[in-house]
């Protein structure tokens, strides 16, 4: 579920790319030495229909020009910086459906490493440039459409009774496209691989999440960010909220007037740490933000307040998910900081929640479509009991992590607590059931450490600190056993930093304490936990 675009490209490990001066046309590189250019051209020749699990066809192989502007950067961003000049792009796919797209730098420019990013969203489209960030470094990376092809957004037309492509999607195709590139790699480089990673943001994070799982011994290092894990849950949410919004015509009874008006009131009241005013909630879970604060008197039009009908869809976003007996059937509702990013969610021209609620319950749930499908008829006392076979395709919510501890892999996990399409607070209850499972929060952060980035949204951006390095935490602990205690995240605007902050694991908190609140060194750690 990334933003609103299934094949949206997230620069997942470090949310700002560092811009080179923007030029025109390519880098007049000289031409690839010829045994270089044939070392590539020649992986489409290579043949790999018997590798086990993953019959795999190469369909293309040619040596690329880096731009003179560096590799794309997506999001119509700048280019990434890189001394790479060129490299070996690679496509094919596993069967069924698993297209894959690789870039793979020359010989001479590779870090003797391999690098996975996982898709977002629905998938359905195979994004180049998502290899780009971990190119840029070095590694020899890959990318896919998910195990299918399809349209741009929540589109599960692709899953109407294709039950192996729904698989493909849900926990397999990662996996074998995995087998297949790496084969791909160390045939083109005649070297080992030496570490792998993998990568992802949203449904990406699930991906990640699920290679943990259920395959361990395929990665060294994990990165998911804002993983939606319990696919089927935030599903079932995905109706809720669409239910909470709904102003029975099709349209919602929020807008960005009503957004506005609640992120004021929110900063009023948690928008400050020790007298220092943020401009964003750095602990929405402690936030006692409620909506009735900001209600209109009856004669009241002012754009500050909210309507009694607003009033009721906000305290629903902001309540878990129940049945008619109060049972919690997901337990993660929006947090307040969240309101910066509730357009396209809860209002708009699309609405994200029930669109993804409809395609989810009528195409991917069951092995062939469902009939008289309604997000806002759903029925939360019956419907979730029916999709126990969507748990068990979909679902990344195994908390038994042991098998990749006891093999060294090691995880670094980040969610933007002003995420507005999965909230943060899942991403901890995920940590936690990991920490009841391995025996206490010790021996999970000797493998698994969860950072909460304030006012950062859906896999990146937002009012907060959107510029941080994750991937080189990861590789400093994965490869020098250096344990990740703090991230720097900064917020910089036309290339200057504005301010930074230490963010620290899970559960630790940066507190203020004095000197400049715009700088790291001003703040510093506090464990809530030995209060």
């Amino acid at each position: 579920m990334a933003r609103l675009l299934g094949v949206a490209f997230v620069v997942v490990f470090a949310v700002s790319a560092t811009p080179l001066p923007a030029q025109r046309g390519r880098v007049e590189a000289p031409p690839a030495p010829i045994d270089e250019a044939r070392r590539c051209t020649a992986l489409a020749n290579l043949a790999l229909p018997d590798l086990p699990d993953a019959p795999t066809k190469i369909l293309s192989a040619r040596i690329v020009d880096v731009a003179a502007s560096g590799l794309e950067g997506g999001r119509g961003g700048p280019g990434i910086a890189t001394p790479i000049k060129q490299y070996c792009q690679v496509t094919g796919y596993v069967a069924p459906q698993n297209k894959f797209e690789m870039r793979l730098p020359l010989p001479s420019d590779w870090n003797q490493k391999f690098f996975f990013s996982a898709c977002a969203g629905f998938c359905g489209a195979v994004n180049g440039a998502a290899c780009n960030p971990s190119l840029a470094r070095g590694y020899a990376s890959v990318t896919t459409n998910g195990g299918h092809d399809g349209g741009q957004g929540f589109d599960g037309v692709w899953a109407a009774s294709a039950t192996r492509l729904q698989e493909d999607f849900g926990w397999r195709g990662t996996h074998v496209v995995t087998i297949a590139a790496k084969a791909i790699t160390t045939q083109y480089y005649g070297r080992p691989i030496a570490r792998s990673y993998i990568a992802g943001c949203s449904k990406g994070g699930q991906a990640v999440l699920k290679e943990a799982q259920q395959f361990p011994g395929d990665y060294d290092g994990y990165l998911p960010v804002a993983p939606v894990y319990d696919f089927t849950g935030r599903s079932i949410a995905s109706a809720w909220f669409a239910q909470a919004v709904s102003d029975g015509r099709g349209g919602s009874v929020l807008n960005a007037a009503a957004a506005d008006a609640v992120h004021k009131s929110v900063l009023a009241r948690c928008g400050a740490q020790a007298g220092v005013d943020e401009g964003f909630v750095t602990d929405p879970t402690a936030c006692d933000w409620r909506a009735e604060m900001i209600v209109c008197q009856s004669s009241s039009t002012s754009p500050d307040c909210l309507t009694q009908q607003q009033v009721a869809a906000v305290k629903r976003l902001m309540s878990p998910v129940v049945n008619s007996k109060r049972e919690v059937v997901y337990a993660y509702p929006y947090l307040p900081g969240t309101e910066t990013e509730w357009g396209g969610w809860n209002y708009g021209p699309s609405l994200v929640n029930y669109l993804e609620a409809d395609q989810f319950l009528r195409f991917l749930a069951d092995p062939t479509p469902r009939k008289n499908v309604d997000p806002l008829k759903f029925d939360f006392d019956r419907d979730p009991a029916t999709l126990a076979r969507a748990r068990s395709i979909y679902d990344a919510t195994s908390y038994d992590l042991r098998a990749l501890k006891a093999r060294g892999g090691k995880i670094v996990m980040w969610h933007g607590l002003a995420d507005g399409g999965i909230m943060a607070s899942s991403s901890i209850g995920y940590y936690e059931g990991v920490m009841k499972v391995m025996g206490g929060r010790q021996s999970t952060d000797d493998f698994f450490r969860l950072f909460l980035i304030p006012g950062v949204h859906h896999c990146g951006g937002g009012p907060g600190l959107t510029d941080f390095d994750a991937l080189t935490l990861l590789e400093n602990w994965v490869e020098k056993g250096q344990a990740p205690d703090v991230l720097i995240t900064r917020r910089a605007a036309n290339g200057v930093v504005e301010r930074s902050r230490p963010v620290y694991p899970y559960p630790i908190q940066a507190r203020y304490s004095s000197g400049d609140p715009k700088q790291a060194a001003s703040f510093g750690p506090v464990d809530p936990s030995r209060r």
